[in-house]
């Protein structure tokens, strides 16, 4: 673990700040597809925005395009479940 926070040049607070944000943005992509798709989709946008913020990483861009992907399957799949809500 120490080896990664030095070749990230992260510090150990740092690191823990991005994985609880790339988690809970993977949780929020996955629960867009079944529960209120704009608005956990949003949060997975929102939270990979903010992991990518300081530094390169290309997990957080993945986490994005994930999410608004994830969310356009699950509004589409919402509409057709749930016609009249």
């Amino acid at each position: 673990m120490n080896n990664i926070q030095n070749i990230l040049g992260l510090s150990a607070s740092e690191s823990i700040k991005k994985t609880l944000l790339l988690l809970t943005g993977w949780t929020s992509a996955v629960l867009a597809l079944f529960i209120f798709p704009f608005v956990f989709g949003m949060m997975g946008v929102i939270c990979g925005i903010l992991a990518t913020k300081n530094n390169r990483s290309r997990i957080g861009i993945y986490l994005v395009v994930s999410s608004i992907v994830l969310m356009g399957v699950g509004l589409a799949l919402n509409a057709r479940i749930m016609p009249g809500i």
